[in-house]
């Protein structure tokens, strides 16, 4: 089965395609939670979704969103 998201001009579109990567972009886990990149942030900042500060963008590790899909690793 493929869980799919909005295509974008940069970035995978599935969450098959997270796979073997470390982190998702801000941007990728919101299309993946279907929130707005604001809330990610938000929620990263209150700790409620884990990230990792690369420089000044935050990245949300890739096995919690396939965890939080419900996706087997």
């Amino acid at each position: 089965m493929e869980y799919s998201v909005p295509d974008t001009d940069h970035g995978p579109v599935t969450l098959d395609d997270l796979r073997g990567r470390a982190f998702a972009t801000v941007e990728e886990a919101a299309k993946i939670l279907d929130l707005d990149r604001r809330t990610v942030r938000s929620a990263i900042n209150a700790g409620t979704i884990p990230g990792v500060r690369a420089g000044s963008t935050y990245r949300v590790p890739t096995a919690w969103l396939l965890q939080a899909a419900g996706v087997p690793e």
